[in-house]
């Protein structure tokens, strides 16, 4: 499995960072228990950043039309996204959290 490198380990409990690797985006989750997790950066509504996105009971919510969408499967929870975004495996090593691109 091959992990990338691409954000400092930060990122406070309930908050969202919005990063870019390699020309794609992502958009990197620590829930409110302190899991991180990963998801597509682009809201499959508009495909607009998600950078800003809220955390919410297990959700992050769009911050251009609120669309809702799992943090730990990247499905669609709510309207006007009728379908989910990329969900990739991430794990913190090193101050550094690393997603599995290629699950």
């Amino acid at each position: 499995m091959t992990f990338t490198p691409v954000t400092p380990s930060d990122i406070a409990p309930g908050t969202t960072r919005f990063v870019q690797h390699e020309g794609a985006a992502f958009l990197v989750v620590r829930d409110g228990d302190g899991r991180v997790h990963a998801l597509d950066g682009l809201c499959s509504h508009a495909l607009l950043p998600l950078a800003g996105a809220r955390v919410r009971r297990g959700h992050v919510i769009c911050p251009h039309h609120g669309a809702r969408f799992d943090i730990t499967t990247g499905a669609a929870k709510g309207p006007p996204a009728h379908c989910g975004v990329s969900h990739y495996p991430a794990q913190e090593k090193d101050g550094m959290i690393e997603l599995d691109l290629n699950p």
